[in-house]
């Protein structure tokens, strides 16, 4: 018997409710991601690092946390993990799994790259790219380094560096501004792109 895409997405939906009961597994949806974790409500280890995350794409339209966070839990315990969703309540194929170590990840790479879940529908499983710089253009060309990095840490958080670089041909500068983390860089931009 074949069921129309509505009540599919219904039935998930039920079932991942049911999970997350059972579990007592919370989400919070952010910028149209819902997140677990980071930390979960039992961490033990510090913070991660660099090289900790996962990119996992070719995730079925359909599927919820209830299914990912266990099988990707089979690498190890998880930090944070992230499906990005759309506003049909439909996942939007992918997702970022962190975990507590460069290791893990990599155990997380090796087990679950290529793994099927569901007929002819396989994973990709990846290293995250952390995209930790931004880069301001068309600034006034007396603009000090100095300068910019207290004007920039006072407005956002996680700054570590900035570098001005004078192009030739173009009046002012540009600036590189290096965080400490991929979040607080997605953060800046929100704060500074908001602030035009």
């Amino acid at each position: 018997m074949l069921f129309p895409p509505q009540v599919l997405i219904l039935r998930r939906m039920q079932k991942l409710e049911t999970w997350l009961k059972t579990t007592n597994t919370k989400l919070t949806q952010v910028n149209g991601q819902r997140k677990y974790g980071g930390p979960p409500k039992v961490w033990m280890g510090s913070i991660p690092g660099n090289n900790c995350e996962v990119f996992i794409s070719q995730i079925p339209l359909d599927a919820y946390e209830d299914l990912l966070i266990p099988l990707f839990s089979l690498a190890g315990p998880l930090w944070e993990f992230r499906l990005m969703m759309n506003f049909s309540g439909q996942n939007r194929g992918f997702a970022y799994a962190k975990y507590g170590s460069p290791a893990i990840a990599n155990a997380a790479i090796r087990l679950l790259h290529g793994h099927m879940v569901e007929p002819g529908c396989y994973l990709v499983v990846r290293h995250s790219i952390e995209k930790k710089q931004l880069c301001i253009k068309d600034l006034p060309g007396k603009t000090k380094q100095e300068d910019l990095l207290k004007v920039l840490r006072a407005l956002t958080h996680g700054v570590e560096r900035v570098s001005l670089r004078r192009e030739s041909g173009i009046p002012g500068v540009s600036a590189v501004v290096v965080f400490l983390t991929h979040y607080s860089a997605s953060m800046a931009k929100k704060v500074l792109v908001e602030g035009k």
